[in-house]
């Protein structure tokens, strides 16, 4: 069963990582071409396993008449990790986002974005269209288990006594282990007809025999559920809460002090960068920017394992390059950028193949 349950506020934003741009602002009446950088969201899939035992009706008794050590004689229910999965979703980022003047001279007239916004070049192909992601299915809530009547003869059914009628399921177990025992040694006559009919009989009578232990030993019932959490990442982070696994509730807020934290932590690589010598010279306002998204560690855990490591290219934590105005000027040029991350991906001519 799939739900999501919560959303993680994005922290403040650190200065450094991104570049000194303008507030975007759209100018009102002016015909302009508008396109984004890209920056990247978390989502967080949590695999949650929750155990419920329950004792049997005869728990009292299974060292005495079945010899039994491993014995469920309170219920409880208890919550764990079983798998972390991430997968990074790009989105466009308002912090990134350009309005380009249209003209009938300007190169820029042929540029690209996706249904998002997300830049993709200049005259590059269109767009492939999205696969249609199915809405995803509520499973039907699964019915009440309804007891079993207890498979005993009418001796110990009748019996007044818990002990006497755990007496009679102890005597049901070792008959149906005696007659297993006929069926695979041949000390059986007449035998089943064929191989069908002796594993439809061995088939039931481990069923029966289950439901009978159980009735001694107790059963343990495992579900797992998935729980999607949405982080987007602003700056670094260093054991910052992400989620807690409360033993009563299960995955719960990261405010909720009911639950043990489990911690994210998000390490960008810092990306080297100089001024360059720009004395005497006159550099053209550029109008196209691409990314060069920085190499992101993202690790998930409780503190003392880890339930994910992985590493992304996160845009949000990279450069903003300008292409180079004299690339732009060139009608016949065609630059494809990756809409994921921002990154320029090829200069080309538009003939080229």
């Amino acid at each position: 069963m799939k739900q999501s349950i919560l959303t993680v506020a994005a922290l403040l934003l650190a200065g450094g990582f991104a570049s000194a741009q303008e507030r975007f602002e759209l100018p009102m009446g002016e015909p302009v071409l508008v396109y984004s950088l890209p920056r990247t969201e978390l989502c967080i899939e949590v695999d949650i396993e929750k155990t419920t035992e329950t004792p049997g009706e005869f728990y009292q008794y299974s060292g005495r008449y079945l010899a039994e050590k491993e014995v469920i004689t309170d219920e409880r229910t208890t919550y764990r990790v079983t798998d972390v999965r991430v997968k990074p979703r790009a989105q466009a980022d308002p912090a990134r986002t350009y309005a380009v003047a249209a003209s009938k001279e300007c190169p820029l007239n042929l540029v690209s974005v996706d249904g998002r916004g997300l830049l993709r070049g200049i005259n590059v192909s269109p767009e492939e269209p999205r696969p249609v992601i199915p809405a995803a299915r509520i499973a039907p809530a699964k019915p009440a288990p309804q007891a079993k009547p207890l498979p005993l003869t009418e001796e110990y059914m009748l019996a007044s006594s818990t002990a006497k009628m755990a007496e009679g399921a102890a005597k049901q177990i070792y008959r149906i282990r005696e007659s297993r025992l006929a069926l695979l040694t041949a000390d059986l006559d007449p035998l089943p007809a064929d191989g069908e009919s002796l594993k439809a009989m061995l088939d039931g009578m481990d069923r029966m025999e289950r439901e009978l232990t159980e009735l001694f030993t107790g059963t343990t019932v495992r579900e797992t559920s998935t729980h999607t959490l949405h982080l987007l990442p602003t700056a670094a982070m260093q054991n910052e809460v992400l989620f807690r696994l409360s033993p009563l509730k299960g995955l719960v807020p990261a405010d909720d002090l009911s639950g043990a934290p489990y911690y994210i932590n998000i390490v960008p690589e810092t990306i080297d960068t100089y001024v360059p010598d720009k004395a005497g010279k006159k550099v053209a306002r550029p109008e196209l920017y691409s990314v060069l998204p920085a190499t992101t560690r993202v690790t998930i855990g409780n503190g003392r394992d880890a339930c994910f490591s992985g590493q992304f290219l996160m845009p949000q934590f990279g450069q903003v390059i300008p292409i180079p105005a004299e690339l732009l000027s060139q009608q016949d040029v065609r630059i494809t950028v990756d809409e994921e991350t921002g990154r320029l991906l090829d200069i080309s001519p538009v003939g080229r193949d």
